[in-house]
């Protein structure tokens, strides 16, 4: 999923560059007009301009990696070409429907990766034991029918009857046996300590992907609000600047802001969908329906 995100964000971060560029010209032309007027001087429009060029950069940039999301995403699915994401709501999942505790639980008999490491533990030992086997005696009983006469059809008297009966004890194969017991062994202990390993780690893992959920959401409501505020500032420095006010400085900071706010709103949006995903990885199933999710 981190591909889709990928392409998601970029064209959201795109627009808030677009934006950056179109407010930066829209400055620009309300700085000319104070300059010719007199009411501002010369410096404030190679002010806004410099910033219209900085937007213009980031706007090429950002297009940039964009196309590049979207070609990774196509190599993803299979495509040959560019493949386009489809959107999904701004609104975020609500809170997890589920507690750490059972999550936790739920990860230890349902997850993945923690099924694939007693799985792998079990193959490996059921190898060793097969290699063991071949310590024991080969038996096999064999059985042998035979009808013969000088006629056409042999007559039942005519017969003879064969039961065999081998036994075969390995006792020297130059340590081949011996070698790939010990390799099976080691294979075997190996995989146990992974196992091992993985059931150690169940709750670090689920602790941290539920948190770190929790905490990417929580960041996305406070810049969710660092936007408003941002835009408000905006407005109201740029009314002042119109007004002479205020100074293109102050005006630039609150542009700045602005853009800081979009983008981080935007990476932390993506950032919880993200985690979101991380967690659901590991549980080995979804948390919220799919119409919920987008």
């Amino acid at each position: 999923e981190a591909a889709y995100y990928a392409v998601l964000a970029d064209a959201e971060l795109t627009r808030v560059a677009r934006e950056r560029a179109q407010r930066a010209e829209q400055q620009l032309g309300v700085a000319r007009a104070r300059v010719v007027s007199g009411a501002a001087v010369q410096t404030d429009s190679l002010q806004l301009r410099l910033e219209l060029s900085r937007a213009q950069v980031g706007l090429l940039l950002q297009e940039t990696g964009l196309r590049v999301a979207r070609l990774a995403l196509g190599s993803r699915v299979g495509a040959t070409g560019p493949v386009e994401a489809a959107p999904l709501d701004s609104v975020l999942p609500t809170g997890l429907p589920i507690t750490l505790d059972a999550a936790v639980e739920q990860a230890a008999d349902q997850g993945p990766a923690y099924r694939q490491a007693r799985a792998s533990e079990r193959a490996a030992a059921a190898i060793f034991r097969g290699r063991l086997g071949t310590y024991l005696p080969r038996v096999s009983l064999t059985a042998t029918g035979i009808r013969f006469d000088k006629k056409f059809y042999p007559s039942t008297a005519a017969n003879f009857s064969q039961l065999t009966l081998t036994v075969a004890l390995p006792i020297w194969d130059n340590f081949q046996r011996q070698n790939l017991i010990s390799q099976a062994r080691v294979t075997r202990d190996i995989f146990r300590a992974a196992r091992d390993s993985a059931e150690r780690s169940v709750r670090r893992d689920v602790t941290a992907a539920y948190d770190g959920y929790t905490t990417a959401r929580a960041a996305a409501g406070i810049a969710a609000q660092a936007v408003a505020v941002a835009r408000e500032s905006y407005r109201v420095q740029q009314s002042r600047y119109r007004a002479g006010a205020t100074t293109i400085l102050d005006l630039l900071k609150a542009q700045a802001d602005l853009d800081d706010a979009e983008s981080g709103l935007v990476q932390a949006r993506y950032a919880t969908r993200l985690a979101l995903a991380g967690l659901e990885a590991i549980l080995g199933r979804r948390l919220f329906p799919e119409q919920e999710q987008r």
